[in-house]
């Protein structure tokens, strides 16, 4: 015990050092002249704000003040929050070798996840990039979506299970079901493993670790600025030993789900790998992901291959990236839709019309699969997936440090704390900068006076139809060049890989399953609002007060029942549902 008394008292010396050090020279850096509200508590800075229920915080400064504001981190470290579209344009894509993951960001998910996409820089992360790439294709993707369309169908008649047959609404709370569902798809069509998530008798510990590793870690967020010094200046021995010191157990925790994700991924890894080589490189079309990806490596010349670690981290990698963030944007998509019935039974007739197009000899719409091409194309679909991504993104800032001196260009001008005009922002070395993505997806000089609001009719010509707005897939060198949607001015561009807009990022490290995800939301939520349809919860409490769901923003979407309902930390969505009716499309 006296050890771990002077293992805090040190930390506490050494936070206090670094803070008088970071108020001595405040004045004297080249951010003092930027803008941005002040500092609000000596430990956290702005932070607290930015992340914790952090909406009409964020929301605020975007009315205050222009795309580069000043906010302060941890020890009132000065830090930048961008969402102007020339200075992203720099920072992810021309003058991208100054701006890298922090250090915090890769070790950490180094320790957590293993050597993969987000856990690694330089021509390690180039090398993994250049053979993943291709595993994305469409052509990929139009393979393997027939194979996984029975997830969608197999969610489906889980809901219904639970439904009134004479046609009555029930309240389910659809997030857990989502869950299940999306990690269902990252399995089988990227991973090319059966977890039978959608079977309520059955458990499995590596996927209730992925579902839960997020939140676990957000309870020692304070300490994730300690990673990088402890795994420089600590043994492995040493750092065992203060994991089990600190009085933490999310610590613990994470330890432990470390463990069995690497466990899990390797185990994966092996049966995978052992498939490809009994069947061969050269056996025929995949039917997932993974063995695409195995194959391409056994392919390639031995300095292009990745390693086993590597390949055992992107596991880990994918199955987190592709749960977290599309189960958010699937819920968040269907709350929507239970508040704007007319734009439910638009999206559930234009479905119903694409598959009784396709339906053989009189079969039931219902039955009949959509291709890939169709499913993608579907205009209102499209733009409902695209308008939700963009107003309400899964992940509402990413982090850069700036790795040398440089100048971010501006495209609109912002003023000083003087209130002069500029065009551009110095920014010093070991600057850490926040990308705003929800600021630049609500950008109104961008997406115009109305970004603030849902309206999908944006990313539709004047006679319904969609537009072409994505930049051609997987060419990067084309990123941010295509047409902007309507009411976005001229001119006016983010470098985003999907729609322009920046949910997924652009640039080298940008999401790579971005198509994948987009993918799996459209198929799932056709087949949800072809059979069922979703209403807001009416349950009411004794004095007639309703339940009403609420969205934090704590750097991940995180929706809430409020009190007296909830208890507002919960993650859950209520809805009612019902089985789809007649009356529930629209009628020429």
């Amino acid at each position: 015990m006296s050890l771990l008394v002077l293992i805090c008292t040190l930390l506490a010396a050494w936070i206090v050092w670094k803070w008088v050090v970071s108020c001595s020279t405040i004045r004297s850096t080249p951010l003092a002249t930027v803008a941005g509200p002040k500092k609000e508590h000596w430990l956290t800075g702005n932070l607290h704000r930015l992340f914790k229920d952090g909406l009409d915080y964020n929301v605020e400064l975007f009315k205050r003040y222009d795309g580069v504001i000043k906010v302060y981190g941890m020890l009132g470290a000065e830090q930048l929050l961008v969402y102007d579209p020339l200075a992203l344009q720099h920072m992810l894509v021309n003058g991208q070798d100054a701006f890298e993951e922090t250090e915090m960001f890769i070790q950490t998910n180094k320790l957590l996840f293993g050597e993969g996409l987000i856990s690694t820089l330089g021509e390690q992360h180039k090398k993994q990039r250049k053979l993943l790439n291709p595993v994305f294709s469409l052509a990929n993707l139009r393979s393997i979506l027939p194979q996984i369309q029975v997830i969608a169908d197999e969610l489906v008649r889980r809901l219904q299970d639970g439904l009134q047959t004479n046609g009555d609404a029930r309240e389910i709370d659809v997030l857990p079901w989502l869950g299940k569902g999306t990690i269902e798809y990252v399995g089988r069509g990227i991973l090319g493993v059966n977890f039978d998530s959608l079977e309520p008798t059955k458990t499995n510990q590596y996927t209730d670790t992925i579902r839960n590793v997020q939140h676990t870690a957000i309870k020692v967020l304070l300490l994730r600025p300690y990673v990088p010094w402890a795994v420089r200046n600590l043994s492995l021995y040493w750092r065992i030993k203060l994991v089990d010191w600190l009085p933490f157990p999310a610590l613990r925790q994470l330890r432990g789900m470390a463990h069995t994700m690497h466990r899990s991924a390797s185990e994966i890894y092996l049966e995978k790998k052992a498939e490809v080589e009994l069947s061969g490189v050269d056996d025929g079309p995949a039917r997932d992901l993974m063995s695409i990806m195995i194959k391409a490596n056994l392919s390639s010349q031995e300095k292009a291959r990745l390693t086993a670690e590597e390949l055992i981290g992107n596991i880990n990698t994918f199955l987190l990236g592709g749960q977290e963030t599309t189960t958010s944007a699937l819920a968040r998509m269907l709350y929507i839709l239970a508040r704007k019935p007319h734009a439910q039974a638009r999206l559930r007739t234009e479905v119903r019309e694409a598959r009784s197009a396709l339906a053989a000899n009189g079969a039931d719409w219902r039955q009949t699969c959509l291709p890939y091409d169709i499913l993608v194309g579907l205009s209102f679909l499209d733009a409902v997936v695209r308008e939700t991504l963009r107003l309400h993104p899964p992940t509402s800032m990413m982090n850069r440090i700036a790795t040398k001196d440089t100048v971010l260009p501006l495209r609109f001008p912002v003023r000083t704390v003087s209130g002069e005009e500029t065009t551009s922002v110095p920014v010093p070395a070991g600057t850490n900068v926040l990308i705003s993505i929800l600021g630049a997806n609500r950008n109104k000089d961008v997406w115009g006076a109305d970004a603030d609001e849902w309206r999908p009719e944006r990313w539709l010509t004047a006679s319904g139809a969609g537009r072409d707005v994505d930049a051609e897939f997987c060419d990067e060198s084309r990123v941010g060049t295509e047409a902007p949607p309507r009411g976005r001015m001229e001119g006016a561009k983010y470098p985003g890989v999907y729609g322009g807009m920046m949910t997924f990022l652009g640039g080298s490290r940008a999401c790579i399953g971005f198509k994948f995800a987009e993918m799996e939301i459209k198929q799932i939520l056709s087949a949800l609002v072809s059979n069922m349809h979703f209403a807001l919860p009416s349950a009411v409490d004794e004095s007639g007060t309703k339940k009403e769901i609420y969205w934090r923003i704590d750097g991940l979407q995180v929706p809430v029942v409020l009190a007296p309902h909830g208890d507002g930390k919960t993650a859950q969505v209520p809805l009612d549902i019902r089985l789809v009716k007649e009356e529930d499309f629209l009628w020429p």
